[in-house]
């Protein structure tokens, strides 16, 4: 299951970034996070695959039409390396630990 925790600018997001958490979250996407927020905090992701990747570059994309950022934070090294993998650094600005 992959919950969404909005608490003032930051998002705790925990579970599964997997094909079918995006599948059940996509309707929804647009409400995912407020438009306060600017970092999300990974550090509950126990799982990410692409479909993972590009919903959090679906919900980056959303903050910019919005008018705001959206930064990584605690990104656990699985998800890093699908980062890596994709050269997608430049898309993702994770925040310093």
């Amino acid at each position: 299951m992959l919950m969404f925790n909005n608490e003032g600018s930051t998002c705790l997001v925990c579970g599964e970034l997997s094909q079918q958490a995006v599948i059940a979250h996509w309707p929804e996407v647009e409400q995912l996070l407020t438009s306060e927020v600017s970092q999300l905090n990974l550090s509950g992701i126990t799982y990410a695959d692409t479909a993972g990747v590009a919903l959090l570059l679906q919900l980056m994309a959303q903050q910019r039409q919005g008018g705001g950022s959206l930064t990584l934070s605690q990104a656990p090294l699985q998800l890093q390396k699908l980062i890596d993998l994709y050269d997608l650094q430049d898309f993702f600005v994770e925040e310093a630990n």
